[in-house]
Parts: C-alpha cells; sequence; structure tokens
C-alpha cells in the first residue's frame, strides 16, 4: 500500500510571534494575537493532515 499523499503545504510550519520579549500592553496583545493565529493555523493542519490519514485507501 503506498503512503498517503498530503499535500507539502500542510507540512510546512506556522508562524507566531517571533518579535522581541514584549515591554507594553499593546506589544503582549500583539504576541498573543500572533501565537493564536500561528496555533490555530498548525490546529487547521494538523486536522487536515488526520483526515487524509484517516480516509480509505482506493488505489490497489
Amino acid at each position: 500500500m503506498p503512503p498517503p499523499r498530503v499535500p507539502a503545504d500542510l507540512l510546512q510550519p506556522c508562524a507566531g510571534y517571533t518579535g522581541p520579549v514584549p515591554q507594553s500592553e499593546g506589544q503582549f496583545s500583539d504576541a498573543l494575537i500572533a501565537e493564536a493565529r500561528g496555533r490555530s493555523c498548525a490546529n487547521g493542519k494538523l486536522a487536515a493532515v488526520a483526515e487524509i490519514l484517516a480516509a480509505p485507501n482506493f488505489e490497489d
């Protein structure tokens, strides 16, 4: 059985906060939003990969 085809974009990392340590409330808020977006991106990719791996393989 061949391995499932997982699109390459699903295997790329998602960006989180990469800036300096936040020094103000606004910077901290920006960092939290960036981390939340990165985690949401990663969770979406994991869910998509899980669907691909759970799908039956009909290539015989």
